[in-house]
């Protein structure tokens, strides 16, 4: 069945029909469509694997602590969700420039993620279903220096000598995440601008959704403030460290070394965008920052 199709098929199973359709920007793992339909309303199609009722479960829980679209039908491979007023961050940042009124903005989104790793689970894992009862893993401080040695070796963009010389970082700080290795907590996996919808309320900006929870697992929140800060450069001044305020003020004990372990466990995300073929942006952007930290040690988490 053609995409058009499709989506006049899972509309009408929710009591309307498509007015116009458009294909949405991104979508590195999935492909989504808004569409207007015949009674006004505007939903987002999105297709993908067949893990929509994971999708769907874990959206519903969290919803529980922070603004995410309503989950309003979904099936083998599609999800259909209600669209959510307003703009992403990334192109917030894009065209509006430095503002002072957006260091608020990121102090909120700091406790926000501290919100979702709020959420509590009986062990650190992925979801394999819908029951979001995650999966036996290994502790990730013994994963790290393997996992991403396997993803550079099916990677192109580094020599030999560049490869062991972020295998030698990876083995110098694993040990840092023994620590966290059985944190059971909420973790969105893919904390990026390009995921969380921003709208202009009362002259205020503010969180209007977080997206595209499809890689969330349960693990360590600091994975999340780690992939959030990972390309500093894409913020204006100021804004990562009121994001990392805004994480701290709502996370309690956090111990001296949160910010490292946050580091440390984007290297995994890190090695796998880097396994990415050339010319993907992202996997591009990786590669810089593996070859930088690989150069002069992992960089404090904000400055």
């Amino acid at each position: 069945m053609t995409d058009d199709l499709k989506i006049e098929a899972i509309i009408s199973d929710i009591g309307t029909s498509v007015v116009s359709k458009e294909k949405l920007k991104g979508g590195f793992s999935h492909e989504s469509w808004l569409v207007k339909c015949s009674d006004e309303r505007r939903v987002v199609v999105r297709f993908g694997d067949a893990s929509s009722s994971i999708e769907a479960a874990v959206l519903s829980l969290a919803k529980t602590v922070v603004p995410v679209p309503n989950v309003l039908s979904f099936g083998d491979d599609f999800t259909v969700l209600s669209f959510v007023e307003g703009q992403t961050l990334e192109e917030l940042l894009l065209t509006h420039g430095p503002r002072e009124d957006f260091r608020k903005l990121a102090t909120q989104l700091g406790q926000m993620v501290a919100a979702i790793g709020s959420i509590q689970f009986g062990r650190p894992g992925f979801f394999e279903s819908d029951d979001l009862i995650p999966s036996s893993e290994d502790l990730w401080s013994q994963q790290l220096v393997m996992f991403c040695a396997d993803q550079l070796a099916s990677s192109d963009r580094f020599s030999s000598s560049e490869s062991a010389d972020w295998m030698h970082l990876c083995k110098q700080n694993s040990g840092a995440l023994e620590s966290v290795d059985l944190v059971s907590r909420f973790v969105h996996s893919d904390m990026n601008p390009k995921n969380i919808i921003v709208d202009c309320i009362n002259n205020e900006w503010q969180i209007a959704a977080i997206i595209d929870w499809e890689f969330a697992y349960s693990g360590c929140p600091f994975a999340d403030v780690g992939n959030f800060c990972r390309f500093p450069a894409d913020y204006p001044a100021g804004f990562l460290a009121a994001f990392i305020r805004g994480f701290e003020l709502a996370s309690p004990q956090l111990t001296d070394q949160w910010k490292l372990q946050a580091r440390i466990l984007d290297m995994f995300a890190l090695s796998a965008l880097a396994a990415k073929p050339k010319g993907h942006k992202i996997g591009d952007k990786a590669e810089a920052i593996i070859r930088e930290w690989s150069a002069n040690g992992i960089p404090p988490l904000a400055v």
